[in-house]
């Protein structure tokens, strides 16, 4: 189940980014983000699954690679909320260069 966006640290904005997602030392493999705020992201574009609860690794952008957890998976998308919240300015950042829209 998706949540509502009371339920979200901060506003999700609209975003296509590739990213690469590490679900262990040697499975890594490529997917799209389609939102990103604060709080976390949804993976739109992926060929793997996911499962509520996981932990995984997100690199994007020129950014540290992010741990996140799987917070819900609906018909192949799924949201992940980041284990530390993402700066503002990096948000900032990343809207100025890759075009988020809120």
């Amino acid at each position: 189940m998706q949540p509502d966006d009371n339920d979200r640290l901060a506003p999700r904005g609209t975003v296509l980014l590739q990213a690469r997602c590490r679900k262990s030392s040697w499975h890594v493999f490529p997917v799209e983000l389609g939102d990103l705020s604060q709080g976390g992201c949804s993976i739109v574009g992926s060929g793997e699954s996911f499962a509520v609860g996981e932990v995984v690794r997100l690199t994007f952008a020129n950014l540290k690679p992010i741990e996140a957890q799987v917070r819900w998976v609906v018909e192949g998308t799924a949201g992940v909320e980041f284990r530390a919240a993402l700066k503002a300015r990096v948000i900032d950042e990343l809207s100025a260069v890759y075009g988020i829209s809120g």
